[in-house]
């Protein structure tokens, strides 16, 4: 009688750590952080530390809508870590310790692009031999039109993406598929939908040709096209507004995206 006694205040207080601490992850409401490695852990975001401190952010590069036309300013992975933050488009919420990334509605772009966007590009590359997948947990706040959350792009041959998954003003969740390496030729197909404001969690993978889009739990497939076989990729996650336009960057916010998740995993 003693020992099932034992094993049960044991199993109560199990239970109560674990729900003390967020337990439900990556699809939990609480806020929860997920190394690059895949991993989550129970940790809260801080609303009084910079992103970097909440997130791994040495993996990637930061994109602003700042600098010159064709010739943006980025911020490197040591610099996000050590705590880079910028009052108009990258920092955390003070309610909540989320990472917020803002896009005006006027920026300058990248060589190629007609948006602005406030985003991060994965540093490293990669094929599809193995594993490779982009998980975050993501509220769109503010979005005029539409932007672009994620995406899977080519590292290498014409640099353009293999694929963009949107939300739009109306709260639908899209991918945009293309249809040859050579860009410009993208179908678009409906996955879910979301209410904006609300958090959300997606999943983009790409292991051999196939690439596998998961949003709260629906799932669907799609088949990459044969142009891009033999290259090789990698993510980028963050705020790319569609309707953005080029020019001399504003100050006020366009579209906000809010991240309470983040993740890279290659096996």
């Amino acid at each position: 009688m003693q020992n099932r006694i034992m094993a049960g205040l044991i199993s109560t207080l199990l239970i109560g750590m674990l729900t003390a601490c967020g337990g439900g992850g990556v699809g939990a409401d609480a806020n929860t952080q997920v190394l690059s490695s895949g991993a989550s852990t129970a940790q809260t975001l801080n609303p009084g530390r910079p992103p970097g401190a909440n997130f791994n952010l040495a993996p990637f590069t930061l994109q602003l809508p700042t600098g010159s036309s064709g010739n943006v300013d980025t911020v490197s992975g040591s610099s996000l870590a050590a705590g880079y933050t910028n009052q108009y488009y990258f920092h955390t919420d003070s309610s909540d310790g989320a990472l917020v990334m803002v896009d005006p509605t006027q920026g300058w772009t990248t060589s190629g692009s007609q948006h602005p966007r406030t985003e991060m590009r994965e540093n490293a590359t990669w094929n599809t031999s193995g594993k490779n997948k982009l998980n975050a947990t993501v509220a769109v706040t503010q979005v005029p039109s539409k932007t672009t959350v994620g995406q899977i792009f080519q590292g290498s041959g014409p640099s353009k993406p293999l694929c963009e998954l949107q939300v739009t003003s109306g709260g639908a969740v899209n991918l945009l598929l293309e249809n040859t390496n050579q860009g410009g030729n993208a179908q678009t197909y409906p996955i879910t939908s979301v209410s904006v404001g609300s958090r959300f969690n997606y999943e983009l993978s790409l292991t051999g040709a196939t690439i596998t889009v998961t949003v709260n739990g629906t799932v669907k497939t799609f088949t990459m096209d044969s142009s891009f076989n033999g290259e090789n990729f990698y993510f980028k996650a963050g705020n790319y507004d569609q309707s953005a336009v080029s020019g001399t960057p504003l100050t006020t916010p366009g579209t906000i995206v809010k991240f309470y998740a983040l993740a890279l995993t290659h096996q």
